[in-house]
């Protein structure tokens, strides 16, 4: 059996739904023992394992030295959803001043120690393995661990939400409605489930960063600023699901 630790750092636990989706699997059942599961298990003590599940951003220091610790016990770690990989919604607070944002959520804003910056996982620690998403598409966790278990893992498809418009013979929201999409810069997988159904894609699988330029990014926001596109929610947008990509847009608009 293979053992599997899942933890949660800052999260709605999106994805944990679908780790437990995953889990229920009878032939993922019968290869993995789930040893650490605060959300489902009564176990409050990591073991070594060979694969750890995180889901949710850094905010703290105590899920800071929480995530070293976990990482020293296992194997093979794999980042869930787009806030373990880029921030997340979380990401929306840091142009603003942390005191003034704790001030504003909580009615004891002085017993709230929280970092001043969101962090992903892989500014903390090394990660193995990634699936995107806001949440991530259980089915490709589950073929993630049936691979796992064969000794493999899933081949990478690197493509953009358009390339899944196309084989779905879905018009571009872009060209047809005049409305925004980021559907040109942000990383397949979840099969277009906004353009299928006439709403602009907003991001929430992360930027496709391994081959997106400045000039890439300009091009599109120069398209969406044509279209009439309030500034202020394309920030909130870029800021909630990929920090990176707002951090090129700042570098290439200033």
């Amino acid at each position: 059996m293979i053992r599997v630790l899942v933890a949660k750092l800052t999260s709605c636990s999106g994805c944990l739904n679908e780790v437990i989706y995953a889990l229920t699997h009878s032939d993922i059942r019968a290869k993995y023992n789930v040893t650490y599961f605060t959300e489902v298990l009564n176990v409050d003590k990591i073991s070594n394992a060979e694969l750890a599940f995180i889901e949710g951003s850094i905010t703290t220091k105590h899920q800071e030295e929480f995530l070293k610790n976990l990482r020293s016990q296992v194997e093979f770690l794999i980042a869930l959803g787009t806030c373990a990989l880029m921030g997340g919604v979380q990401s929306l607070r840091l142009e603003g001043n942390i005191e003034d944002v704790k001030k504003t959520i909580y009615p004891e804003p002085r017993y709230i120690d929280i970092l001043s910056e969101v962090k992903p996982v892989d500014s903390v620690v090394k990660v193995d393995f990634a699936i995107p998403g806001c949440p991530i598409n259980g089915d490709a966790l589950v073929s993630f661990l049936r691979k796992y278990a064969l000794g493999g893992l899933p081949v990478a498809i690197y493509e953009t939400v358009c390339s899944e418009c196309k084989r779905k013979n879905i018009p571009c929201i872009i060209v047809t409605q005049k409305s925004p999409c980021l559907g040109p810069i942000t990383i397949s997988g979840c099969g277009a489930l906004c353009p299928q159904f006439g709403r602009g894609c907003y991001g929430c699988y992360g930027l496709k960063f391994f081959d997106i330029t400045r000039e890439k990014i300009n091009a599109l926001l120069d398209r969406l600023v044509e279209l009439k596109v309030d500034e202020g929610n394309l920030k909130a947008i870029l800021l909630a699901y990929s920090f990176k990509l707002y951090s090129k847009l700042k570098e290439s608009r200033c």
